[in-house]
């Protein structure tokens, strides 16, 4: 008889996973290898400086120089700012400081001024419009994205699973389908887990439209309280909601690649639906609306926003423009 056990709230986690997956191994106590050679070269540069100066300068003053600059460069190697080193994140800002400020998708050219222009521009003259670069060069009617040099991407739309309240070997069924998508994979892929805010405006519209159209006094009533209730609860609270966005990218530059990306996500909603996780494709229009959410997250979203390289239509009840 097998002694096969079918307690499923027994089975351990196979694999505990940390947080900050990107982390750097440590290879000297707490300091990574990129610290420990940032503070070797720290401590070369001083112990030089020590033996160049030691015979004009007593050891006294020296140490005196030397302590508060050894005391920034291990602040600024072992601090962190925005879960970066303190060093990359100063150079970060350096860059940004020397970086344009006022970018346009064209560079403005530079156009003639009169003398009174001159004149009264002269004591600050105006910042002159960069190019903006941006990683997306066009959005396809199919949801492909055109990154130029990195590829072709795909962006569909996840869903989550309650995995907490799932027992063992729910759990373990969950992981075994998540990990069988993962070894699935034949290309780059990006998961974006993001929050943004949950706008009740449409939801509260359309309680308030049917409520009259239902069936019993009471029933409409019980329509009306739920709509303003939702309108309260949007008042007096910040309701946010998680979103999951799956990101498949095809490095080629072929005409094939959008193709083969479209391919790849289709394959990870059919895995992933044994993980009982829904995905979808987006279109054209749901991608770049998505794009548009990223760069302005405050800016309420339209529910079908034209490309840009697309007319612009209007579309009334009963017929479209």
């Amino acid at each position: 008889m097998s002694k096969y056990s079918r307690d499923e709230d027994d089975w351990p986690s196979l694999v505990k996973i940390p947080a900050d997956v990107d982390r750097e191994d440590t290879v000297l106590g707490p300091l990574t290898a990129r610290q420990a050679l940032q503070l070797a070269v720290v401590a070369i540069v001083l112990w030089l400086g020590y033996r160049a100066f030691r015979h004009v300068l007593p050891p006294v003053f020296y140490l005196a120089g030397a302590l508060p600059v050894a005391t920034a460069a291990t602040l600024a190697v072992l601090m962190r700012r925005d879960h970066l080193p303190l060093d990359r994140w100063l150079l970060a800002a350096w860059r940004h400081r020397r970086s344009p400020h006022l970018l346009a998708p064209h560079a403005a050219p530079e156009a003639a001024s009169m003398p009174w222009q001159d004149l009264v521009l002269s004591e600050q003259a105006p910042a002159r419009a960069a190019k903006l670069a941006l990683p997306v060069a066009a959005v396809g009617e199919n949801g492909v994205l055109d990154v130029s040099s990195a590829g072709r991407v795909a962006l569909s739309r996840a869903g989550t699973v309650n995995f907490a309240l799932r027992t063992g070997g729910e759990q373990q069924v969950l992981l075994s389908a998540f990990a069988h998508w993962l070894n699935a994979l034949t290309g780059p892929a990006q998961i974006l887990v993001r929050t943004q805010r949950l706008e009740t405006g449409a939801a509260v519209a359309a309680l308030e439209r049917s409520a009259p159209e239902l069936p019993h006094p009471l029933l409409e009533l019980a329509c009306l309280e739920h709509a303003a209730f939702l309108a309260d609860l949007a008042t007096e609270q910040e309701l946010l909601s998680r979103q999951v966005l799956l990101a498949h990218r095809e490095t080629g530059l072929d005409r094939a690649a959008a193709l083969r990306s479209l391919r790849r996500a289709e394959e990870t909603a059919g895995l992933l639906a044994a993980a009982e996780i829904p995905v979808r494709v987006l279109t054209g229009n749901e991608a770049f609306a998505q794009l548009a959410a990223a760069a302005a997250p405050d800016t309420p979203l339209h529910p079908n926003p034209a490309l840009p390289d697309r007319p612009i239509t209007y579309a009334e009840e009963g017929g479209a423009w």
